[in-house]
């Protein structure tokens, strides 16, 4: 059941979704904090695996280093080349691509070619900026603040539904795609159902009655619940959930915790989505796809996997991509819109947001101002 009976105030006005100072604020005070879910246990398996991304305006890596997870800022010290352009790869030692300098797990320097050239060595200066890095489940989150919360702390509210995301269901897959549009135009979206008949009309088809829909709203977030029909896809996913030995509970759930993190689940899949903004009308959405696996392991529960992730991902990305067809639609009419906007009972979750927005970013509760962009902090023994 839906908690609001009459219709809500459009919190937020077109110049939220365009302006460079709404934008810059977002960035400090929403995503700054934040932990950010970035990758899977299973892309750092071995000792020297490593994945890049740039986020917030923030080139970074994340190491292997003998089985322990390491983030470093993605640039060296020595004359400020990117360490690697490889968006993934294996290598035995964290060397920078443009000098050769070679670095440890706490950043600091292993072997320098000629290193008598730089005599006196400034060994304060020559460290790697490290940023926190910690799991849930088999999702690998990193924190480019050096203080704050931990990540058990800031995932309290969804952190024993996250803890899943991995174990029985393996990861099947990973994707993202740069949008021109607001971050809070995709984030908005997932968080109602009223569009599901005119975008998703050969996937999800029609949105579920309000009697089928249980909302959960609170200050850092929203969840949804609904129970999908017994129909023959219902039924098949069931029958192969049993076998492959979990239990089926034939619910969907859709939890966001603000500002940007979207776990999504169903007895036959498990998906973490995320969106980062990368200017006031652009944004990048990246999606971690896990399927069940489950814990059997006779040649009937091996195929019945191979081909639910088969099945499981490419629907995933038709709805991806199905969602992805408005935003630019959305982004240009909001530009030119000159009215209020109105929210239904069905969008409250969009409320919900928008005045976690507003709040925390020019509101009374507005979160401590993450610190100004300064020299890196040594992270190595002096």
């Amino acid at each position: 059941m839906f908690t609001n009976q009459h219709h809500l105030k459009h919190l937020l006005r077109p110049h939220h979704y365009t302006s460079e100072e709404q934008y810059r604020a977002e960035l400090r005070h929403l995503f700054q904090p934040a932990w950010h879910p970035v990758a899977t246990t299973s892309d750092l398996a071995r000792p020297g695996d490593f994945v890049t991304l740039d986020l917030l305006e923030t080139p970074f890596i994340i190491r292997n280093f003998d089985g322990e997870r390491r983030a470093f800022l993605n640039v060296c010290p020595h004359r400020h080349s990117k360490l690697t352009e490889k968006p993934r790869g294996h290598a035995e030692k964290l060397r920078c691509q443009y000098h050769g300098w070679e670095f440890n797990k706490d950043g600091g320097t292993g072997k320098i070619p000629d290193a008598k050239v730089f005599r006196p060595w400034d060994r304060e200066n020559s460290c790697l900026k490290a940023f926190r890095v910690d799991t849930c489940g088999d999702l690998v989150f990193v924190n480019f603040s050096a203080s704050g919360p931990s990540l058990r702390e800031w995932l309290a509210p969804v952190w024993d539904a996250w803890q899943d995301y991995g174990g029985a269901y393996r990861h099947a897959a990973t994707w993202e795609k740069d949008f021109a549009c607001n971050w809070k135009v995709v984030l908005e979206n997932s968080l109602e159902s009223y569009h599901i008949p005119e975008v998703h009309p050969h996937t999800f088809k029609e949105f579920p009655p309000e009697e089928n829909v249980w909302h959960t709203l609170s200050d850092r977030s929203t969840w949804f619940k609904t129970v999908p029909p017994n129909d023959f896809a219902g039924r098949a996913q069931a029958w192969m959930v049993r076998r492959m030995g979990q239990p089926v509970t034939n619910e969907y759930w859709h939890r966001v915790l603000h500002p940007h993190a979207t776990g999504s689940s169903l007895d036959s899949f498990r998906m973490m989505q995320c969106v980062f903004p990368t200017g006031p009308t652009t944004c990048r959405y990246r999606c971690i796809f896990f399927t069940l696996r489950g814990t059997r392991t006779n040649p009937l529960a091996w195929g019945l996997y191979r081909t639910l992730k088969s099945i499981a991902t490419a629907i995933g990305k038709k709805v991806f991509a199905e969602d992805g067809s408005i935003y630019l639609g959305i982004q240009r009419g909001m530009e030119a819109s000159p009215f209020p906007g109105v929210i239904g009972t069905r969008e409250e979750r969009v409320y919900h947001f928008q005045k976690y927005v507003l709040d925390n970013t020019k509101g009374p509760r507005e979160l401590p101002q993450a610190p100004a962009p300064s020299e890196p902090t040594p992270v190595c023994a002096g």
